[in-house]
């Protein structure tokens, strides 16, 4: 199976009685290759392109043959032709380069190894998936500095212990402190409360073989972040807690979060002409001037964060009036 595939190609011209007639050609292939492979031989009016897939604009006489030789008469407007290996489950091998099937006769040729036509490996068999006992898609990977800290973003874990694929027939788990606990199914731990874990847990197989203790450490963070709003340039409050400000004054959001942190603060705004806008990533402050501009009147500011896990903050609210007051 591994040697090279290498075609020898033999053109015999065999004339008959009339001298105007055209000689017969035969193309004779021989394949240094198993007895019982499959090949496929394109016969071509026009070249095909070599670099690529493109292919001439007129298609391919196209023949499929079980063994190493093949003896084809190409048709006489059939100029070119080449070679590749069919495997199993149709895996398809490179294709030789094109030749023509004008050869001098007595004339054999020999494919250079450089255009040899690859032969394609083809598995026995499919591989096994590899599972995983504790499934992975309830938790988010949050880079924090030099280290990558795992959440939970579920309200439980998963246990799958009895998959063929894995060969497991038992987990042995516990929580935090807990007690150990047996899975032979597929198991929910619940995981309700905010704070850090450890699962420390182990797989046995059918014949009572012990894995090495596995340790899987995580946060569950269900509280969202809070945001808080500045005054940045000149500003004062007066009666009734009212806010004062000047053409300069602009709004810095900036949040805060417990645990996975911050992701993105989102604002909008609603103009009293009705024009309203989605929510966008705030990402520099607010010039309270441009917004009137804006609106040509009074308006409303949206905005909340949400953090790398999914919680959001509930949506605040900052009402302007006409003129340079705000509540």
């Amino acid at each position: 199976m591994n040697r090279n595939l290498i075609l020898i190609l033999g053109i015999v011209f065999l004339t008959f009685g009339s001298l105007v007639s055209k000689p017969t050609r035969e193309l004779r292939i021989v394949i240094d290759a198993e007895a019982d492979a499959n090949f496929e031989l394109e016969l071509w009016q026009e070249k095909p392109n070599e670099s690529g897939d493109s292919i001439a604009p007129k298609p391919p006489e196209t023949i499929q043959f079980r063994g190493n030789r093949i003896t084809v008469t190409p048709k006489d407007d059939f100029e070119y032709f080449r070679v590749r290996r069919l495997g199993e489950y149709g895996a398809k091998g490179f294709w030789t380069q094109v030749y023509s099937t004008n050869v001098d006769p007595g004339s054999p040729l020999s494919v250079p190894k450089e255009f040899v036509a690859k032969k394609t490996f083809v598995p026995k068999e499919q591989p096994k998936k590899v599972v995983s006992v504790v499934s992975t898609d309830s938790f988010i990977i949050v880079k924090e500095k030099e280290e990558s800290v795992r959440y939970l973003i579920k309200n439980q874990l998963t246990l799958n212990p009895s998959d063929d694929a894995s060969g497991v027939a038992e987990v042995r788990y516990k929580l935090r402190n807990g007690h150990w606990n047996s899975a032979k199914t597929l198991t929910s731990i619940p995981v309700n409360e905010e704070g850090s874990y450890q699962l420390l847990y182990f797989s046995l197989d059918q014949a009572g073989n012990k894995e090495p203790m596995q340790v899987l450490d995580f946060i569950k963070d269900i509280t969202p972040p809070e945001t808080k709003l500045e005054w940045v340039g000149p500003s004062s409050v007066g009666k009734g807690r009212a806010q004062y400000i000047s053409q300069e004054t602009k709004i810095k959001l900036s949040a805060k979060d417990r645990l996975s942190g911050t992701k993105d603060i989102l604002v909008a705004y609603t103009c009293q002409s009705g024009t309203q806008t989605e929510f966008k990533p705030y990402t520099a402050e607010i010039s309270v001037t441009d917004l009137k501009s804006v609106c040509k009147g009074s308006f409303q500011l949206f905005y909340y964060a949400v953090d790398q896990v999914g919680n959001e903050e509930a949506v605040k609210t900052l009402n302007f009036q006409l003129g340079s007051e705000s509540k």
